[in-house]
C-alpha cells in the first residue's frame, strides 16, 4: 500500500486496505465483524465509524482494544460464521444486528433498510434476502445482551423502500424530528404517461421531499455522459411536473440530512411542522 493509493482511496477502500493489514499480521485467520464485516459485503457505513478494525474473539475475552484494533467478545455461534473474498466475517445476518446494536440510530437504519432488500451477493454467485422479522427475531435470541434495545428501535424502523444510504438517513432523522412520517417512493403521473416518484411525500400536507446525493449530477453510472446542465434541467422540469400534485417541496442533500437541525429548517420552509 503506497500514500499515493491511500489518499486517492474512498473511505470504504481505505478500510480494506486497514483489513488486509491486519489480516497479515495474524498468525490464524481473524473474523471481521460489524463496520469491518459491513464494508466486506458491501453494507454503507454511514458516519465517521471506520477509522479502526473491528474483529471478534468468538467469546473469549483475553484480547483488548488496542492499535486501530477492536475486539468484540460475543458469542458466535457456527452460522453466524463464513467466508468471503477468502476472508472470514461474520455472516450477512449477524452483520446487521451488530451493527444495529452498535451504530447510532440513523446510521443503523441507513444499514439495515439496505440489507432488507433484495440484492446480489458481492461475490455475484447469489440473491442475498433478508426479512426484516428474521432480524427482530435475531436480536430476540440475543437476550439481554448489550444494545439489543437500539437493535429492536433500528430495525423496527427500517423500511426497503429506501432507495439510498442518504434516503435512510434522512428518514431517520424526520423521525427523531418528530414530523409525520412520510410515504416513500410514491410516483405521480405525468402527462405523457410516464410517473415521476419521489422520495418522500406528505400528502396531507401537499408537501414532498427529495434527497439529493451528487452521484446523479457527477458520476457516469448516474448521468450516462450527459451534461450538467441538462441533467439539472431535467431534474427541474420534473419538479416543476411533481409541483402540480404537490406545491410544497423541500430538496437536500448530505450535508443537510447529516444534520438534523438543518434538516428541520427545510421540512419547516415546506410547511411541515413537529408533531405535538
Amino acid at each position: 500500500m503506497t500514500t499515493q493509493n491511500w489518499q486517492q482511496a474512498k473511505r470504504e477502500q481505505r478500510h480494506r486496505m486497514m483489513l488486509t493489514a491486519v489480516a497479515a499480521t495474524r498468525t490464524v485467520d481473524p473474523v471481521f465483524s460489524h463496520v469491518s464485516a459491513a464494508v466486506i459485503w458491501g453494507i454503507p457505513v454511514v458516519g465517521p465509524h471506520l477509522d479502526r478494525v473491528h474483529l471478534q474473539t468468538a467469546g473469549r475475552s483475553v484480547a483488548r482494544t488496542k492499535n486501530g484494533v477492536v475486539w468484540h467478545h460475543d458469542a458466535l455461534e457456527a452460522d453466524d460464521v463464513v467466508e468471503m473474498s477468502g476472508m472470514l466475517v461474520t455472516s450477512y445476518e449477524r452483520t446487521l444486528v451488530d451493527l444495529a446494536r452498535t451504530l447510532p440510530f440513523a446510521s443503523a437504519v441507513a444499514a439495515v433498510d439496505h440489507g432488507i432488500r433484495a440484492r446480489r451477493s458481492p461475490d455475484g454467485l447469489g440473491v442475498i434476502v433478508i426479512e426484516k422479522e428474521r432480524l427482530l427475531e435475531a436480536v430476540a435470541e440475543l437476550g439481554r445482551a448489550r444494545g439489543v434495545r437500539p437493535a429492536r428501535a433500528s430495525i423496527g424502523f427500517a423500511d426497503a423502500r429506501s432507495a439510498s444510504p442518504g434516503e435512510s438517513i434522512s428518514r431517520a432523522n424526520i423521525h427523531v424530528l418528530r414530523f409525520p412520517a412520510p410515504d416513500l417512493q410514491v410516483a405521480f403521473p405525468r402527462a405523457d404517461g410516464g410517473k415521476d416518484v419521489a422520495d418522500f411525500d406528505w400528502p396531507d400536507h401537499g408537501a414532498f421531499g427529495e434527497f439529493d446525493g451528487f452521484g446523479k449530477y457527477f458520476k457516469a453510472e448516474f448521468t450516462g455522459g450527459r451534461p450538467i446542465a441538462e441533467i439539472v434541467a431535467e431534474e427541474k422540469a420534473r419538479e416543476n411536473r411533481i409541483r402540480k400534485h404537490r406545491p410544497f417541496g423541500a430538496r437536500w442533500d448530505w450535508p443537510i440530512a447529516m444534520r438534523p437541525e438543518l434538516l428541520r429548517r427545510e421540512l419547516l420552509d415546506a410547511g411541515l411542522r413537529p408533531l405535538a
